[in-house]
């Protein structure tokens, strides 16, 4: 219990806590599950989730609740190894394709949850193989909600794609068309192809056509004055 509790007060306010980070060997977290319960009665620590506690931060109108970086770091972070990411509405206000603010906010996760924390949804995707991937599967998932991201015009969503894309070294958007070709759906590879071949990316819109079928149809809500060479693409 003692040593617990110096954890606790060690620890920075706001950030979770779980079992792994204050024992090594599972057959100890009973004990500290016992002694994290009685430190939430004694307000020292917040109940987050099953397993899960922070200790809050005060300010002259009491606890704050707990932020939602603090939730991303725990959700996405295994071992100090990034194993997930921020997908959905919240990603897209952070990028600045929307204004709302979600409620929710949506996390990948490399297999399905039955539990699931308070203001967290999940959805299932693999987990990206190292954490420069992560912005990179980001833009996929924008391209894979391209008319579906609340508040936004598709065309104004793929003026910002197609902005990141010519930002990106050779080398990334290499890295960009593998994580496509294996992870983004056929309507997400096809606007990715045409956009690349805008930008004179012959290479990596023939290894994207690759992957299509001839005689299906995409129909995304783009003008031809966004996206001159979507008839080439079958994107409607």
């Amino acid at each position: 219990m003692h040593r617990v509790r110096q954890q606790v007060l060690a620890a920075e306010p706001g950030n979770l806590l779980t079992y792994e980070d204050l024992v090594t060997e599972p057959s100890e977290f009973g004990a500290v599950a016992a002694a994290l319960s009685r430190l939430g009665r004694e307000g020292l620590v917040v109940r987050y989730a099953k397993g899960q506690y922070y200790r809050p931060q005060n300010s002259r109108f009491g606890p704050l609740p707990l932020s939602e970086g603090a939730i991303l770091r725990t959700l996405t972070t295994q071992e100090g190894v990034v194993s997930a990411y921020l997908t959905g509405a919240a990603l897209y206000n952070q990028l600045g394709l929307t204004t709302q603010v979600p409620v929710t906010i949506k996390v990948t996760t490399a297999k399905p949850r039955r539990t699931r924390p308070k203001r967290v949804a999940f959805v299932v995707r693999p987990a990206p193989e190292r954490a420069s991937d992560v912005p990179l599967l980001q833009w996929l998932e924008v391209l894979r909600d391209l008319r579906r991201i609340p508040d936004a015009r598709p065309d104004k969503v793929l003026a910002q794609v197609q902005s990141h894309i010519k930002s990106l070294a050779l080398a990334e958007r290499r890295r960009l068309v593998g994580l496509a070709t294996t992870l983004a759906p056929p309507r997400a590879r096809a606007v990715l192809g045409a956009l690349l071949e805008l930008q004179g990316d012959i290479q990596g819109a023939a290894r994207l056509r690759i992957t299509l079928n001839p005689f299906t149809t995409y129909r995304l809500g783009l003008t031809t004055a966004a996206l001159p060479n979507a008839p080439r693409w079958n994107i409607r």
